[in-house]
């Protein structure tokens, strides 16, 4: 196993580990809702830091709180067993309760983004009631963060930075070293003579961390010596600004909600301006717990989709509809969901009073009637089946037209359109609920007839 411990240096040698410990106590005083803290330990400098004075804050007199580590096994180096034996063997020295797990790494967005997903959803599975997770992240890994987003193109959210704490699941997850340096974790691991485990990809410059770390940050330091206390003033004021921007989305999307809070007035979006505009969109999307889009994506919505009286935008797991001046949101897994014919054989004469599910598609109630709806005693072999294309019909005192002209003109949102479940009796299409009924079905006077309604299913995507 590659470990390291320092030779005693003359700065660690005058470093007193209070100060870290004094500064940890406050973190977690500003931060912290309980007395029960799982760490997150990966074996490095950072987390066996963390640990470290976690454990001695615990044992100090007149502390009250519960100490657990999680360490996450990615088994992606040689060495990722021997790292996972080292993180138990040292909280068992420490009196720490420690478990580990092993995660398999797999996706397309990249060994990195696959590896920070996997090891957080481990993360919050561990958590136990009451309890909130510590991670080590520190000063300059919010430098990096920060440079990196700058890099990439990154609004006020992004340049935020990493914050001190968030929601996970439903607990929260705590960074009470973020305004400390990595030199001082250092200093503070050599004068307590500490062991940990060093990971040689994050040397590896082909990361784009690791080349802000290594090549970059340095060059910066070495002109602008103070740049970490400039640049973390930058993101608490990009932090700020957040805060106010979402509070006037907030506000606007209140003023543009309609009937649900999956559906928006056009109207009120494109009397804002662009920018507001996109900021609304942005936060109602959220709030729906939909995928983020790309600023392009954003952009092609604001500008193109919503100018179009009957837009649709696609997403990867949502559509965006604009039909009759609003603007719907829908889940992309229920609108590709296939829909299956289904036989209902010959209704019965007398009494009609029934429902049949449709998979996927909602349900249809059947409903008794004199007079009225479909004539039974005309019926040979009712089946429901959906829109193929080239379908048409004569309804009951209307001339002969394409389904699609009726649809149309009926003004069935475009989404429903191929969703509407259709009537057959044999290889005629009989009936269209909510729409009507054929000429030669129709019930007349005395006759007995059936009124058949289609209940929706709920497409809308909700958080």
């Amino acid at each position: 196993m590659d470990q390291y411990i320092a030779l005693l240096c003359p700065q660690a040698m005058n470093y007193s580990p209070q100060l870290l410990h004094d500064k940890l106590a406050v973190a977690l005083n500003e931060l912290a809702s309980t007395h029960k803290f799982l760490i997150g330990l990966s074996g490095g400098l950072d987390s066996v830091v963390l640990l470290h004075a976690m454990a001695k804050l615990r044992d100090q007199p007149g502390t009250n709180f519960q100490l657990r580590a999680l360490h996450i096994n990615h088994q992606l180096q040689d060495q990722a067993q021997s790292w996972e034996q080292y993180c138990l063997s040292l909280c068992a020295r420490l009196d720490v309760e420690c478990t580990s797990t092993k995660v398999e790494i797999a996706g397309s967005s990249g060994i990195e983004n696959s590896a920070r997903e996997a090891r957080y959803h481990e993360f919050e599975a561990a958590l136990l009631h009451d309890e909130e997770l510590l991670l080590a992240h520190h000063r300059d890994d919010q430098m990096e963060t920060l440079l990196l987003r700058l890099i990439r193109g990154s609004g006020t959210r992004g340049l935020s930075g990493i914050p001190r704490n968030r929601m996970l699941g439903a607990s929260r997850l705590l960074r009470p070293l973020l305004d400390i340096d990595r030199e001082e974790l250092q200093s503070y691991a050599e004068s307590e003579q500490l062991i940990w485990v060093e990971d040689h990809s994050n040397k590896d410059e082909g990361f784009d961390r690791n080349y802000c770390r290594h090549s970059l940050l340095p060059l910066i330091e070495a002109r602008w010596p103070g740049y970490r206390e400039s640049w973390s003033k930058s993101a608490v004021l990009a932090s700020e600004s957040e805060v106010l921007i979402q509070e006037l989305a907030a506000i606007d999307l209140a003023e543009s909600v309609a009937e649900s809070e999956s559906v928006v007035s056009r109207e009120k979006l494109l009397a804002l301006s662009e920018p507001r505009r996109r900021n609304v969109l942005r936060h109602w999307l959220a709030g729906l717990g939909a995928k983020e889009l790309g600023w392009n994506q954003l952009q092609q919505l604001s500008n193109e989709v919503l100018l179009g009286t009957s837009g649709q935008f696609i997403a990867e797991d949502f559509q965006i509809f604009c039909f009759r001046e609003r603007v719907y949101v829908l889940a992309s897994q229920e609108l590709e969901r296939d829909l299956e014919k289904i036989d209902l054989g010959i209704l019965p004469g007398s009494p009609v009073a029934r429902e049949v599910m449709l998979p996927g598609n909602g349900r249809l109630r059947f409903g008794e009637t004199q007079g009225g709806g479909i004539c039974l005693d005309k019926l040979s072999n009712l089946s429901v089946r959906y829109r193929q294309g080239g379908e048409t019909c004569r309804l009951a005192g209307r001339p002969s037209k394409t389904l699609k002209k009726i649809l149309q003109e009926s003004e069935i949102p475009p989404w429903l359109r191929g969703r509407i479940p259709l009537l057959y009796d044999g290889e005629d299409l009989a009936y269209i609920p909510g729409l009507g009924v054929s000429e030669g079905l129709a019930a007349q006077g005395s006759e007995s007839g059936c009124i058949i309604e289609w209940e929706q299913p709920d497409l809308t995507l909700l958080a």
